[in-house]
């Protein structure tokens, strides 16, 4: 708002005959981003490997390399982002530091893994 009124007067100020040029430029509207995203999977608590996904024909992009912050606390461990199949197009699920459950030590991550006809998806579980 504060600009357009600034242009608003640099135009003016330029048709009093100051020397002054301003071409007044409209600003696109703000859009709204929203990407839902599934949960990530550590947050479903599963002490043994899930049965893989349904096949998918389309190979999941390369792994993304994230920056690793600092643990919150000495009982976070890092989970590693992945690409997670939306239906219709891989998805980008950012890794995060997450506490162990009670009695759990080791996250042991999901990965895609080729099968017939394309790749699925092995769910990671805590051991």
């Amino acid at each position: 708002m504060r600009m357009g009124l600034v242009i608003m007067g640099l135009a003016a100020l330029g048709s009093v005959g100051f020397g002054c040029r301003a071409t007044v430029v409209a600003e696109p509207p703000r859009a709204r981003v929203v990407i839902e995203e599934p949960p990530h999977e550590v947050l479903i608590v599963r002490t043994a490997p899930p049965p893989p996904s349904e096949v998918v024909v389309v190979a999941p992009p390369a792994p993304i390399v994230e920056v690793r912050t600092v643990a919150p606390s000495p009982n976070h461990v890092w989970i590693e982002g992945y690409w997670f199949w939306n239906g219709s197009r891989h998805v980008w699920i950012k890794g995060a530091w997450h506490p162990r459950p009670a009695g759990r030590t080791v996250w042991v991550g999901g990965h895609w893994e080729p099968r017939a006809g394309g790749h699925v998806w092995i769910g990671g579980y805590w051991r």
